[in-house]
């Protein structure tokens, strides 16, 4: 009885043994690839690893699907990172940190390959919904912003611009490119705001069009977007907001035909004085097409409003007044 008794407790020991083998093997090899920084190695020792112990449900599998399904994004396996980011999303435990870079790899997976573009916009979608209700719980969501929520819109934003023939679709992709510049303040979430709402404009969309430029330029002002501004404001008649942006245009670079439109639109607000200052300004900034163009209308401002019924040297005396002070407050040497 002794003998069989401590016969059992051997095979018992010998097969703990056994188990403890085969999860030291596993353990090893888990954290070995978890430590891996080539990634064509650590694809080569996940392969191996799901090869091996996929099919059993532990505390690495999911853990296992988040690895496979960045590894393979990373190396552009798209389909095979489909497959695992979807496999490890439907564990119930994934948490925040693990979700968001699954739903990043899913959108752009899902676009890049083209296989079904309404789950890339909804698994975008889902990034900016997680990054929001993150945002209320913290006040400070900068890094998930930055590396999430951000390029989440912009993918939506591809996926609407390629719609963008519909005036519906081309304000909502308008709307995610300002939504993510403002989030990531980026050249390339400000180039897709640019570019649409140039689009927008030339479908008549203009006051989109302007939402979109001055989101821009409230953070980086620049004469070009000033202009921008001043022209479209124009094309609506709100004269005020017109003159606003050519004036910080021309404040932040001398140019001959922004002084010339602010020298067209004063002369209409009725600021004659002012009109005047501009046009003497563009015709002595000497640029060929916008010039002459100016002195035309400065000397008609002049001689037939201004100084209308004065003796001619009167006449003659102010206006080489107002050119002099022009050239000293463009730094033109006197003639």
């Amino acid at each position: 009885m002794k003998k069989i008794a401590f016969l059992i407790i051997t095979l018992i020991a010998f097969n703990l043994s056994f188990v403890y083998a085969l999860d030291k093997e596993q353990v090893d090899a888990w954290t070995q690839l978890v430590g891996e920084k080539d990634l064509q190695v650590k694809m080569q020792k996940l392969d191996a690893y799901y090869n091996k112990y996929g099919a059993k449900e532990d505390r690495y599998s999911m853990y296992m699907y988040v690895h496979l399904a960045q590894t393979t994004y990373l190396l552009q396996q798209y389909d095979r990172a489909i497959q695992f980011g979807e496999k490890a999303l439907t564990y119930k435990e994934i948490d925040a940190s693990n979700k968001l870079p699954l739903y990043l790899y899913l959108a752009n997976s899902y676009n890049l390959t083209k296989k079904d573009l309404d789950k890339a916009y909804n698994y975008a979608e889902q990034i900016v919904v997680l990054a929001n209700s993150l945002r209320s719980e913290t006040n400070s969501n900068s890094a998930i912003d930055i590396n999430y929520a951000a390029p989440a819109l912009r993918i939506q934003v591809q996926l609407l611009a390629a719609k963008a023939q519909d005036p519906q679709n081309a304000v909502a992709a308008l709307n995610k490119a300002i939504e993510a510049y403002k989030l990531d303040k980026s050249d390339k979430s400000a180039n897709f705001v640019v570019r649409l709402s140039d689009h927008v404009r030339k479908m008549e969309k203009i006051e989109d069009a302007i939402r979109g430029i001055e989101a821009i330029n409230q953070e980086k002002p620049s004469a070009e977007y000033c202009q921008m501004l001043g022209m479209w404001y124009n094309q609506i008649k709100n004269m005020p907001k017109a003159i606003e942006n050519f004036k910080a245009a021309y404040n932040l670079k001398k140019n001959a035909q922004v002084a010339y439109n602010l020298g067209i639109l004063l002369n209409q607000a009725q600021e004659l004085d002012s009109a005047i200052e501009y046009l003497a300004e563009a015709y002595l900034l000497n640029d060929e097409k916008v010039s002459p163009e100016a002195l035309k209308l400065f000397e008609h401002l002049l001689f037939f409003e201004k100084t209308k019924g004065q003796p001619q040297p009167e006449q003659e005396k102010l206006y080489n007044e107002i050119l002099a002070a022009a050239r000293v407050r463009l730094g033109i040497a006197q003639p």
